[in-house]
């Protein structure tokens, strides 16, 4: 599964029949990610992660006369 140690023979016989594997392996291992984090964590975006994307410390919502 090294493209390293395949490159010089395919290149020589000009056959690259096996490197879709290199390209569809990333693009799947992806996909498969993002679909398992919108799962476990859902869409996001809500006031406070949106503020703790931009640095803010203590997103928590105060709201006075609350404790």
């Amino acid at each position: 599964m090294n493209p390293a140690r395949t490159f010089g023979p395919d290149l020589a016989s000009r056959t690259f029949t096996g490197y879709w594997v290199y390209i569809a392996g990333p693009i799947a291992g992806a996909v498969l990610a993002l679909g398992i984090a919108f799962i476990l964590r859902g869409r996001g975006g809500d006031k406070a992660a949106l503020a703790a994307a931009q640095g803010e410390l203590f997103t928590e919502g105060y709201e006075s006369g609350k404790s």
